[in-house]
């Protein structure tokens, strides 16, 4: 994409974010039935991952939960860009933390905490919590390819004083935040794809799943207290978030104990109310590798 495209498009998102609520809406249906009837952008993807997730479920209920999933992706979609220029003052009433108490009384006693989340509700939004919480928030992502892109990606996830950190350099921030006596906060999103070699796997959503062994390297390393955070939608455009200790001293912990408790979370949140869960991603794209693949890798 060349710079001035990429900086017309820009210019368009900023725009679209200056719109109110009941017209970004409005352009949500619009863009649901461009996506869902018109394009059915990764509908394939999306039925086979609900199938294979709910086995039991007729074709009739997964249909359901695709529509309602394909309604809420359009949403998540105009509510991200939203981030633009949305004020303080709004995003407070539309994303509510219950109980940042658990997370800050951590904080009145030095010490720092791993948070863990997945992709489900509205988790750009998350770039919010620093309003709420004393800790120094450390926010993890994987780089765009793009580089132009991911300047205006994070800029626009920093505004409210969260420090975005790749994924290729969280360990070294923390170690060094650590190093300073400065209590983070160390936000991970941890149910995406890796690599087909990854070290854990395990069964998640009736499915053999691999998942980033480094939260709970991180865990162990540090002995930071394991947090979840869950994302809950309200209504439309307004969320409630809380949090809950999934692991006071992890490094205690018999290994993988950490990811066994995640996965566990996330999967019974999900079966709740699955259509609010990023189904149009390739989440089990690799298999399980064989004992002999894993020792070569």
């Amino acid at each position: 994409m060349s710079k001035l495209a990429s900086h017309i498009g820009f210019l368009l998102l900023t725009l679209l974010s200056l719109l109110p609520f009941w017209l970004l809406y409005a352009l949500s249906d619009l863009l649901f039935f461009l996506i869902y009837r018109i394009f059915k952008y990764r509908k394939t993807v999306v039925m086979e991952n609900l199938h294979n997730s709910f086995p039991e479920k007729s074709s009739k209920e997964l249909n359901i939960i695709a529509r309602k999933f394909y309604h809420h992706f359009c949403d998540l979609l105009v509510e991200s860009f939203k981030m633009k220029t949305i004020s303080e003052k709004e995003l407070a009433k539309r994303m509510v933390v219950s109980n940042p108490e658990l997370v800050n009384q951590y904080f009145a006693e030095g010490q720092s905490v791993l948070v863990l989340t997945m992709h489900y509700n509205n988790w750009e939004w998350n770039s919010f919590l620093p309003y709420y919480l004393k800790h120094h928030c450390l926010l993890v992502y994987n780089p765009a390819r793009n580089l132009t892109w991911d300047r205006f990606i994070n800029r626009m996830r920093s505004r409210f004083g969260g420090e975005l950190v790749s994924t290729k350099k969280i360990v070294k921030a923390v170690l060094n935040y650590k190093k300073k006596q400065q209590p983070t906060f160390t936000w991970l999103c941890s149910d995406q794809r890796p690599k087909a070699n990854t070290r854990f796997w395990t069964t998640f959503l009736n499915q053999d799943a691999g998942f980033f062994p480094g939260a709970e390297a991180l865990a162990k390393h540090t002995n930071f207290t394991v947090i979840y955070q869950h994302i809950e939608k309200v209504k439309r455009g307004y969320y409630q978030t809380h949090f809950e200790v999934l692991a006071e001293r992890p490094a205690q912990l018999p290994a993988d104990e950490v990811l066994h408790r995640y996965v566990s979370k996330i999967e019974g949140i999900i079966q709740e109310h699955p259509e609010f869960y990023l189904w149009s991603h390739k989440r089990w794209k690799h298999k399980r590798p064989t004992k002999n693949q894993q020792k070569q890798s």
